[in-house]
């Protein structure tokens, strides 16, 4: 079979990329998709390579414009992407050889029929290494870290610059992989035992949510996991399981006080389907008797392709207590008003913290973005708060961590008559997860919204 050019892949990639409106983790999945077949190191390289180039981009292009005649911002888009990915090589993968990474971008030069570039290509990766090796000295933190200097500025102004600076500089390389256990199915123990057999090393987390264990990042690949495909657990982050911990805990008050059996639970903004496979797995597994299960969640997206997304998953955790149907959650459903012990709003935003994982979204998101994101969310949240019983939960998450999305939206929360019983803030950088906020809320018996 003749040998795939790993290198080729990842520049078209980045090519498709680089057309306006593109996102980078569909295009990147799409590929690996289509070479599932080849070696697993290979693969590994092809995501290792695409996605520290894109999160690395104004650092990848500054050090280039110290060393090029022809600075970046001139460059043709081929030969632009040819020689930022060779810089991430040289200067950021110390286990590539400096020949392989400039002999592989001189030969993709050639690939791409543009050979009159390929010492031009070649002259500035020389320059490079010598830099490299001079020691880069980077202008700001920003340049460093490759984080727009708007997103800083947030940062710094709801949170401190210490804080700020934690923030973007430990976004960058490996995190840590948190799993959830499907308590309806297995254990920590159980779980943790499959895990091992497959060779993935797992540990439990101090102090963390129950039914959660922990592995290194690059290891686990869920697709190829027995374990993960038989439903024993599914990835989620240690701030999303928090949040939902939280959610159960004041439930299960909620059904003792109310000698509830029949919980209805509703997901508004469901898709992929893990805060519902959460909700779902601890009602399938607190039975009020031996038989009788405890609720049903309802869980309701914008697309039949995202209800998709969330029939994969619970069909793999094997549950049966899940309800779905297209819904528009920014748009009242007088037939739903009242009815719901709990609902989930785990909303869009600005996805600001969760940058270390998604690496392209720091260049896509804008303030406008974020202003127009908060009215939906409170076009939702009002929503959510009519759905309640009297004394019902409504949780509210965002994978983000700007005060107009978190804290200045909960406090919109109680202004519609709802009681807030926590609430919490992770920060990346700061805690071993990625930055979230969730507040929990009840509707006191007698509250009229």
């Amino acid at each position: 079979m003749k040998r795939i050019n790993t290198r080729q892949i990842v520049l078209d990639i980045l090519l498709q990329y680089g057309k306006e409106g593109t996102m980078l983790r569909p295009l990147l999945n799409a590929v690996l998709d289509k070479y599932a077949y080849i070696d697993i190191r290979d693969r590994a390289f092809i995501k290792s390579l695409t996605e520290g180039t894109v999160e690395r981009l104004i650092a990848l292009d500054y050090i280039t414009d110290r060393v090029s005649n022809i600075k970046t911002g001139r460059m043709k888009p081929v030969i632009l992407m040819i020689i930022r990915m060779a810089v991430y090589q040289l200067v950021f993968m110390d286990h590539v050889p400096d020949s392989a990474a400039v002999n592989e971008a001189v030969k993709l030069a050639h690939l791409k029929h543009i050979d009159g570039l390929k010492g031009f290509v070649n002259g500035v990766l020389r320059g490079v290494i010598t830099y490299r090796d001079e020691g880069i000295v980077y202008p700001d933190i920003c340049t460093e870290y490759s984080c727009p200097g708007w997103i800083y500025d947030r940062f710094a102004a709801d949170h401190g610059t210490d804080k700020a600076d934690r923030m973007i500089s430990m976004s960058m390389g490996s995190m840590p992989v948190y799993l959830r256990v499907n308590r309806s199915l297995t254990d920590t123990k159980g779980a943790s035992e499959a895990l091992e057999a497959e060779g993935i090393s797992t540990e439990t987390v101090p102090d963390g949510p129950p039914y959660l264990l922990r592995t290194a990042a690059g290891g686990l690949i869920p697709g190829r996991s027995e374990s993960f495909n038989k439903g024993l657990y599914s990835v989620q982050d240690l701030s999303s399981q928090s949040a939902m911990d939280e959610l159960w805990k004041q439930l299960e008050v909620y059904i003792i006080e109310h000698r509830k059996v029949d919980i209805n639970v509703i997901d508004l903004c469901a898709s992929p389907g893990g805060k519902t496979c959460y909700m779902a797995e601890c009602l399938s597994a607190y039975r009020t008797n031996d038989t009788e299960e405890t609720g049903t969640v309802y869980a309701y997206d914008i697309s039949d392709k995202k209800l998709e997304r969330i029939d994969e998953n619970v069909e793999r955790c094997g549950l049966a207590n899940v309800r779905r149907g297209v819904r528009d959650a920014s748009v009242y459903d007088e037939t739903l008003s009242g009815k719901a012990d709990a609902v989930i709003a785990d909303l869009p935003c600005s996805g600001l913290g969760v940058i270390g994982r998604k690496v392209d979204i720091k260049y896509r998101i804008k303030q406008a973005d974020i202003d127009e994101l908060c009215k939906l969310q409170y076009s939702i949240l009002t929503n959510a708060a009519r759905y309640l019983k009297d004394g019902g939960l409504l949780l509210f998450s965002v994978c983000t961590v700007t005060k107009e999305e978190t804290y200045e939206q909960s406090e919109k929360i109680v202004g519609l008559g709802l009681h807030k019983i926590s609430e919490r803030l992770f920060l990346q950088g700061c805690d071993p997860c990625d930055g979230f906020y969730y507040a929990l809320f009840r509707k006191k018996d007698g509250d009229a919204l």
